[in-house]
């Protein structure tokens, strides 16, 4: 086996709403066994920290990779190569034109969550709004909705998602002919690499990460009490 990354990772350094220290998910990866983690915060880290943390850490073996999640009128898209928010970012082929310009990579986060009824005013899906008119299929909702042609992958597996809406966002990802990705979505300890990405080689720092996203060498999974359940 390669490298088990948890492609998405909220802390105290760049969400407001995430309690965990990059301290404390490096000690949590230690104890899961996974190799490093994608850092998708709200807001980014102000300035050069993320880069001066990083640099000056001892080596622990745990790799951190930066990225944002970036609200935007079509769900909210983790997004690599950016920095920082600029002018227009919330339309999704806007943002489209600055990942290309610098080489990133877009993958739309937790696209079904709320999918499934119940629904109420305040619990619908982001993609899909009126519950009377929903894709039946996961192929048809490939299809049906915009995001999926601008983004660069689907979030297959979302730690916070139950195993039904992350059932049908893998089965859009199959549709587009991609693996799909996994990330616990977690802003505590609580939850570390419940979802995660299992990579078919080695990630030692961004750019491979980059290259294997791009080959789709890789697949979802979820990490739960210690076993580990990778979706073909």
């Amino acid at each position: 086996m390669g490298s088990i990354f948890d492609l998405h990772v909220h802390t105290n350094e760049g969400s407001m709403d995430s309690a965990l220290a990059p301290e404390e998910f490096i000690e949590e990866a230690h104890r899961l066994g996974i190799n490093g983690a994608v850092l998708a915060e709200h807001d980014g880290w102000q300035g050069n920290r993320f880069l001066d943390y990083n640099n000056n850490r001892e080596d622990d073996g745990i790799i951190l990779i930066h990225a944002l999640e970036v609200y935007t009128t079509m769900g909210h898209v983790i997004v690599f190569g950016l920095d920082g928010y600029k002018p227009g970012m919330k339309d999704p082929v806007t943002l489209r034109k600055y990942v290309d310009e610098v080489g990133g990579f877009m993958i739309i986060a937790h696209p079904f969550r709320y999918f499934f009824p119940p629904h109420g005013k305040f619990t619908r899906n982001v993609l899909f709004e009126d519950p009377n008119a929903l894709p039946v299929e996961p192929e048809e909702a490939a299809k049906m909705h915009p995001i999926f042609q601008i983004v660069d992958e689907v979030e297959a597996v979302n730690g916070a998602n139950d195993t039904e809406e992350n059932a049908f966002a893998k089965g859009v990802a199959n549709a587009l002919g991609k693996p799909g990705t996994g990330g616990s979505d977690c802003h505590s300890k609580h939850g570390i690499a419940r979802g995660c990405t299992v990579f078919d080689g080695d990630i030692r720092h961004e750019i491979d990460l980059l290259e294997a996203l791009r080959a789709g060498s890789y697949n979802p999974a979820y990490l739960i009490r210690g076993e580990l359940n990778i979706l073909s």
